[in-house]
């Protein structure tokens, strides 16, 4: 049995079936009795979340997959609400980095951030893959590169660049004319010129977030995964920027698969240049979202 219930230690207060997202433990009546059992119906939609786990007061409820031990008790946390929203809009994405390497001690506790991200399926599929290496992060920007300028030629062409849009749709190739290659076409001139990488922006670490191509929710998973980063780094004083022109390349590209040792059923949904920030802001971007409204 995957989800088991310790019927002596059990209250049949029926929580864990109120906040399992398949409700697979159910508290029934028997014998003018309550009785929290499992759903054998529903005990193979199980996501082995570990919400039962965590939600029962009396330690009664037990998911096969995760270890018991590792479930600490929650400690409120000493941070108020403006405090929190101040800590959001500080943060910055970061374009320019020193010229410092990242200590592993320090990219391994970001990455413990990532570790607690959420999953919307409750699976625990979600890899990362680290660059630090300077050599390595220059021949993955080599490919980065040429990868854009191939693209570059093929979208030149009409008729390439008709068979590419019954390929990708009309959004996806909406973004690469109005949004992505435009400022490409001067990264790469810069790049080649030895002026500046604009893709990589010579961080000292690389970040990138994968899952297996059939996860649910995969790429959303990888996301939150990497904010979790982002969020850590911010705490911890480092730089970030998530950059969307990294994974699509890293998935289509036969070299850069080679160079990541990513398997043809994982894909990359994710990607964050980290350092030390080479500038500090003065001052906090007005941000608004574009619309709130609330339905009566």
């Amino acid at each position: 049995m995957i989800v088991s219930v310790n019927q002596d230690l059990c209250k049949a207060c029926g929580i864990c079936g109120h906040v399992c997202p398949r409700h697979i433990p159910e508290t029934i009546e028997k014998d003018n009795k309550k009785l929290t059992t499992i759903s054998h119906e529903r005990i193979g939609l199980c996501l082995q979340c570990g919400h039962c786990v965590a939600v029962c007061p009396n330690h009664a409820i037990q998911v096969e997959s995760l270890n018991e031990e590792e479930f600490v008790s929650v400690k409120a946390l000493d941070i108020s609400e403006s405090e929190f929203l101040s800590f959001l809009q500080l943060r910055r994405s970061v374009r320019r980095y020193k010229d410092k390497a990242l200590p592993r001690e320090i990219i391994n506790r970001i990455i413990d951030a990532a570790h607690s991200s959420p999953t919307g399926t409750g699976s625990m599929t979600t890899g990362i893959i680290v660059i630090d290496n300077p050599d390595i992060l220059a021949r993955f920007s080599e490919l980065i590169f040429e990868s854009y300028e191939g693209l570059a030629k093929i979208l030149k062409n009409p008729v390439s660049r008709f068979f590419m849009k019954q390929k990708i749709g009309e959004k996806r190739i909406r973004t690469l004319l109005d949004f992505v290659m435009p400022g490409m076409h001067w990264y790469i001139r810069w790049y080649r010129e030895g002026i500046s990488n604009e893709i990589l922006r010579d961080c000292c670490a690389l970040l990138l977030f994968h899952c297996p191509v059939f996860e649910p929710m995969g790429s959303k998973n990888c996301l939150v995964a990497a904010y979790h980063a982002i969020m850590m780094a911010q705490v911890m004083k480092i730089g970030t920027c998530l950059n969307d022109m990294i994974p699509p390349i890293c998935n289509r590209v036969p070299k850069i698969k080679d160079l990541l040792d990513l398997s043809d059923d994982r894909e990359v949904h994710a990607s964050i240049t980290m350092g030390y920030s080479k500038y500090d802001f003065k001052r906090v971007i007005p941000r608004k979202l574009a619309e709130v409204r609330y339905l009566e």
